[in-house]
């Protein structure tokens, strides 16, 4: 019986070491102390230390999605997202096959899954941010990246996630003012801590800048800056890459990118389109979707060289053939050929 009282008292002194290590981590990445956490998967141990190290971790109890969308409703972007999506038809759903999240457009509902063996407040986050994806796809906002050139692709995935990040920082922010800051907390200790931090510090400087856009933009610009954004250009370009078929052989430079995408991308639940700030750089400025990493520049050179390779080709054949099907009047040529003859 002491054995088993002195094990009570060892984990929740253990428990209570994790959560105060949690708390000092997120305070020193929200005093700019520290730009990042180096060590971010220890992080996620010791934030869900029985879910994520422990072999019996399937018995610990998942939080369910209900207790997550009433968390949602506790401030009003939040609220807004989900009625916004929700008229159109909305399932969500965990699902253990799901790597983090996914959503999945459907004509009649749409369906969002959630890997349930991920700590609350990354639930939270994840959530957000396809409740926002599922928000785009309703808006005109989410179209395909890769019916558009390399560079544009490369701009429209890169703006897509910026604005889900943008989300989820906004409505985490929102919580975190209504007392809840299981949301923002995790944000502090993500790698996306720094797009927190940028929304924080133009909120705190001037709170109009919450409803104006400017804290938005501010979001969303610092996506770009940050070293994560190569991940996302990884992912986009491989995706051209395995498409041999079809993107690498598409026939022209496809459809401009346009202003119209953005102004529908830019849009918010409460508040000015943050696309419209005066401060911000035009959306389809070079800042935006150029590919600073060397790996990802090289695909990326080869991907829109294989592209005009195959263009100037097929324009090489279709001339070809174009001059092989031309008629000749024979008789008239004939008709030459007898009077010359004659002569």
């Amino acid at each position: 019986m002491d054995t088993e009282q002195g094990k009570d008292k060892e984990g929740t002194r253990t428990k209570k070491r994790r959560q105060r290590r949690v708390k000092e981590a997120s305070g020193r990445v929200r005093q700019g102390k520290r730009t990042h956490l180096s060590h971010k998967p220890s992080l996620d141990w010791r934030a869900d230390k029985v879910r994520v190290c422990i072999p019996e971790g399937d018995n610990a109890s998942v939080t369910p999605i209900g207790e997550l969308m009433d968390l949602l409703y506790e401030c009003r972007s939040g609220a807004s997202l989900i009625d916004s999506v929700a008229t159109h038809g909305l399932d969500v759903f965990y699902d253990r096959q799901v790597p983090v999240a996914q959503f999945y457009p459907r004509p009649d509902k749409s369906i969002i899954t959630l890997n349930p063996m991920r700590p609350r407040g990354d639930l939270l986050n994840l959530l957000i941010r396809e409740l926002r994806r599922c928000w785009q796809y309703h808006h005109g906002a989410l179209v395909n990246p890769l019916s558009y050139a390399p560079d544009e692709a490369v701009l429209l995935n890169r703006a897509q996630t910026a604005d889900t990040l943008m989300m989820a920082v906004r409505i985490a922010w929102e919580l975190k003012l209504a007392g809840e800051n299981e949301a923002w907390n995790w944000l502090a200790g993500s790698p996306a801590a720094d797009i927190g931090k940028a929304y924080e510090l133009r909120a705190q400087t001037d709170f109009r800048t919450l409803n104006n856009g400017e804290a938005a933009r501010a979001a969303y610009d610092m996506f770009f800056e940050g070293t994560g954004v190569r991940i996302h250009d990884k992912r986009i370009i491989h995706q051209m890459l395995l498409d041999e078929g079809g993107y690498m052989r598409a026939a022209g430079a496809g459809p401009d990118v346009t202003s119209e995408i953005f102004m529908k991308l830019g849009e918010l639940p409460h508040g000015r389109n943050y696309f419209l700030t005066q401060r911000g750089r035009s959306p389809v400025d070079q800042a935006y979707y150029t590919v600073k990493d060397r790996s990802n520049a090289n695909f990326l050179w080869f991907i829109k060289f294989e592209r005009s390779f195959h263009e100037k080709e097929r324009e090489i054949i279709e001339k070809s053939v174009q001059l092989s099907a031309e008629i000749v009047d024979f008789a008239r040529w004939s008709v030459k050929t007898d009077v010359k003859t004659d002569r």
